[in-house]
């Protein structure tokens, strides 16, 4: 009996231990992982403070049984950015990477309602010459918006809104080309181009190279009467509305430490551009470049193999005289090709523009237009032509800018020229029916009638249709003028040649 009393006392001694021992254990997990989430939070908070800019934050909560931590209502104040963000998540991280070895791997990072401004970088600052390995493999935005401000109280230059964003496999240092998986939808987009105009985009989305752009708007920060108060010289007013861009592969990337853009086939729809000009305000001193020069010494590179316009339109206005409306000139249901728009010198293939549209009332227009981007000269070829046009649908561009107007029929134009940046010279040929010209009074009421007379001494209303009225063109570059000045200057002067006044 007393054998079995000790052996069973022995054995409750035993299991007394064994749960002493696995209580304790127990406890010292728990302790040790109290430990450990303290030791992680305080290190998160060093993070904070000396990574992320954290002036402040209302809660962080960290849980390394669940590999998870969130921070509410933090505040952001560093030289180069600053706002706060309602609340971050962030969960999977790799805390062995985290401690030892101050790098940072993790599995989501979401951020809800962000608002950061993006300030100029100061180069004067010292370079961080630790540059931390980041690797998060799913990074998301929720109703987050972000500016670039010159200095925390200056005016955005730039501004969006975006209701969602998702990027995978986000790494420190990578290139922009090499981000495989990205979804981001923005709104409410602003960006100021100058100081007299900003972009403003209702809708953008992209989803891996997939771009689609609504309600696309350039505008003027000035009505008219007060853009010509605030230019030294003369500048374009621009109102630029588009109902959608779309590219298809859009790729971004580096090359020769600019930035580089590819595209397979970008188009433009619904298109609608007004451009008006105040000739009272002094001309512009500047020397203007041809195209193909502007592409050359672009900033950035570009190989978009297509783009499209559809159904578009371009109206040109020019106010000659103070008290009267401006001349216009439109173009209606614009539709047009450009292959091969590129800046890239080894590729061969160069820029080819073909367009079609509706000049003025009605009359059918058609456009060829080439130029070799890295032709020293900037040489260049253009050619097309104007169909059935009657003289009284040139009033509106006549009549402001000259003090005259057309009457008659021309029946067909067609050009072809090719030039440089000094000379433009080729053909111009013209058909018409009694085509005469008005000169008008300084009212405008009432023809000049001798001095009209005089004028349609010099228009042969006798040509014969097979004429063709070929006349050599050949004209001197204005270099503070437009490419489409310097067009608008040989077919003036192949204008003038076919119908021979003065």
């Amino acid at each position: 009996m007393e054998e079995k009393y000790y052996l069973h006392q022995k054995t409750g001694l035993s299991k007394k231990r064994k749960v002493i021992w696995i209580s304790a254990g127990v406890i010292g997990m728990i302790l040790l992982l109290f430990l450990a989430n303290l030791y992680v939070k305080s290190r998160i908070e060093q993070r904070l403070e000396s990574k992320v800019g954290a002036s402040d934050y209302k809660d962080l909560s960290v849980n390394i049984f669940l590999n998870k931590f969130t921070v509410e209502d933090l505040k952001l104040d560093r030289a180069r950015f600053a706002g706060n963000v309602d609340k971050i998540s962030v969960s999977g991280i790799s805390y062995y990477k985290f401690l030892f070895k101050n790098e940072v791997e993790i599995d989501e990072l979401e951020l809800n309602s962000p608002q950061v401004s993006l300030f100029p970088k100061d180069t004067s600052a010292e370079k961080d010459s630790a540059k931390q390995k980041v690797h998060i493999k799913n990074f998301r935005i929720e109703d987050g918006s972000f500016s670039k401000k010159s200095a925390d109280t200056a005016a955005a230059s730039f501004y969006a809104h975006i209701p969602t964003a998702q990027v995978k496999n986000v790494k420190a240092g990578m290139q922009l080309s090499e981000i495989k998986f990205y979804d981001v939808e923005m709104d409410t987009i602003y960006l100021k181009m100058n100081s007299e105009h900003y972009i403003d985009v209702g809708n953008f989305s992209a989803v891996n190279g997939e771009v689609k752009i609504s309600d696309f708007k350039i505008r003027s920060f000035y009505p008219r009467s007060e853009f010509i108060q605030k230019i030294p010289y003369e500048k374009d007013h621009i109102t630029l509305d588009v109902n959608t861009i779309t590219l298809d592969s859009l790729n971004l990337g580096m090359r020769k430490d600019s930035i580089y853009l590819r595209n397979h086939e970008m188009i433009i729809s619904g298109a609608d551009l007004t451009i008006y000009r105040n000739k009272q305000v002094p001309d512009d001193p500047r020397e203007k470049a041809l195209y193909s020069k502007l592409l050359r010494e672009a900033p950035l590179f570009l190989n978009f193999e297509k783009v499209l316009v559809e159904n578009s339109e371009i109206v040109y206005e020019e106010q000659v005289e103070p008290e009267d409306g401006p001349a216009i000139v439109r173009f209606a249901a614009v539709n047009a090709n450009i292959n091969n728009l590129h800046n890239i010198r080894e590729l061969k293939a160069q820029p080819k523009i073909t367009a079609n549209a509706d000049f003025m009332r009605g009359t059918p227009v058609n456009i060829d237009w080439t130029f070799p981007v890295f032709d020293p000269q900037d040489k260049f070829q253009i050619s097309g032509s104007f169909g059935r046009l009657e003289g009284e649908a040139l009033d509106p561009f006549l009549v402001p800018s000259m003090n005259a107007r057309a009457r008659g029929t021309v029946n067909n134009v067609y050009f072809n020229f090719y030039g440089n940046d000094d000379i433009l010279q080729g053909d111009y040929r013209m058909e018409y029916d009694n085509f005469k010209i008005e000169l008008l009074t300084k009212e405008k009421e009432k023809e000049k009638g001798f001095l009209s007379s005089i004028a349609n001494l010099f228009v042969d209303n006798k040509q014969e249709p097979d004429e063709g009225g070929g006349q050599d063109v050949r004209v001197e570059r204005n270099k503070h003028r437009s490419f489409w000045n310097y067009a608008w200057k040989g077919l003036r002067e192949g204008l003038i040649d076919a119908v021979g006044q003065l």
